[in-house]
């Protein structure tokens, strides 16, 4: 997919988060912030938030949460150029993500893949499998750099 119209991709300091949780709850999402986490922003050229992500350390990796994109802007390229944009900023880290099953295409044309259980690290296993156990339809995806 083409990259969409001009979108500037930068990670925000923290005092910004309030602006990226404003941006989720009005676009549908319950996430919030924390302070350890890094968080990135996608804009449109007139500095509005179209997209927002947060990226939480674990296990000497990365877990992505709450990759969202705004509902006016879904479905026209934006949550693939930005996932890629971010993924270029954490260059040689890996990223975990549980991503809802319908997406399984979307992180996977992003280099996303379900791995071996057995090599997942335990602090990335355990939320996953507590999911499961809820219910919900949550996958299990992994970015490894090249």
């Amino acid at each position: 997919m083409a990259e969409p119209a001009p979108l500037t991709v930068d990670e925000i300091n923290p005092i910004a988060f309030p602006l990226v949780n404003r941006f989720f709850k009005e676009n549908g999402h319950k996430g919030k912030v924390s302070g350890n986490e890094r968080v990135w922003v996608a804009r449109c050229p007139e500095g509005n938030i179209v997209a927002g992500l947060r990226a939480s350390p674990k296990a000497n990796d990365y877990l992505l949460r709450s990759v969202w994109v705004g509902r006016n802007v879904q479905r026209k390229g934006v949550g693939s150029f930005f996932l890629r944009e971010v993924l270029n900023d954490l260059g040689s880290i890996h990223c975990w993500c549980y991503p809802y099953a319908h997406l399984e295409l979307f992180y996977q044309r992003a280099g996303f893949f379900s791995p071996d259980p057995d090599n997942v690290p335990p602090d990335i296993l355990a939320p996953y499998l507590r999911y499961q156990q809820q219910g919900h339809d949550f996958l299990l995806m992994c970015h490894c750099p090249k």
